[in-house]
């Protein structure tokens, strides 16, 4: 119960430090590395798969893919997942795939991403963050988090995630595909 109240408590940090408030813009990076060069999408990051155990995150390299960074515990992941599951269905046939990939860590187990599943009625693959090797390397402290891999791995992710930014993003998911907007 107390990591239950801790857990909300920093989800509650979260939304007012990383502007998730209604009428924000969804704040961009464009992910660099200590050199200042695109940093690149790591598929051999190790992630478990939720339902498929033996789909390797590898899969997904090398083509347009939207991932989406969150806690099962988290209820403005919870609140955000549904847009994020409608861009995914809306531009599947366009050519982008799409995953969700959990936090590790925080006592987070199987169980409770299938239960978030569940909830949601999730259509896309989910993994598993175990050992915080994706978080560590992409996050920034925060959940949820959007990021859309070009196919040739460059990263830029997206720290609001509110219905009304979801128009902006999904522009630059046509432009990520492109088709010419």
């Amino acid at each position: 119960m107390q990591r239950m109240f801790l857990f909300l408590v920093f989800c509650a940090f979260t939304a007012v430090n990383a502007q998730l408030l209604p009428g924000s813009k969804p704040v961009q990076t464009h992910m660099t590395d200590s050199t200042g060069k695109p940093l690149l999408m790591d598929f051999n990051i190790k992630l478990a798969g939720i339902k498929d155990a033996n789909m390797p995150f590898s899969v997904f390299s090398s083509r347009p893919l939207m991932i989406y960074y969150f806690s099962p515990f988290c209820p403005h992941c919870q609140r955000s997942y549904g847009g994020i599951q409608q861009v995914a269905k809306e531009y599947e046939q366009k050519g982008l795939a799409s995953i969700a990939v959990s936090t590790g860590g925080s006592g987070i187990g199987k169980r409770d991403i299938l239960m978030f599943m569940e909830q949601q009625k999730a259509t896309i693959p989910f993994f598993q963050d175990a050992e915080q090797d994706y978080g560590k390397k992409y996050g920034d402290g925060y959940v949820p988090r959007l990021y859309l891999v070009s196919s040739d791995g460059k990263v830029v992710r997206y720290s609001s995630l509110e219905n009304e930014n979801l128009k902006e993003i999904k522009g630059d998911i046509e432009k990520l595909l492109g088709l010419g907007k």
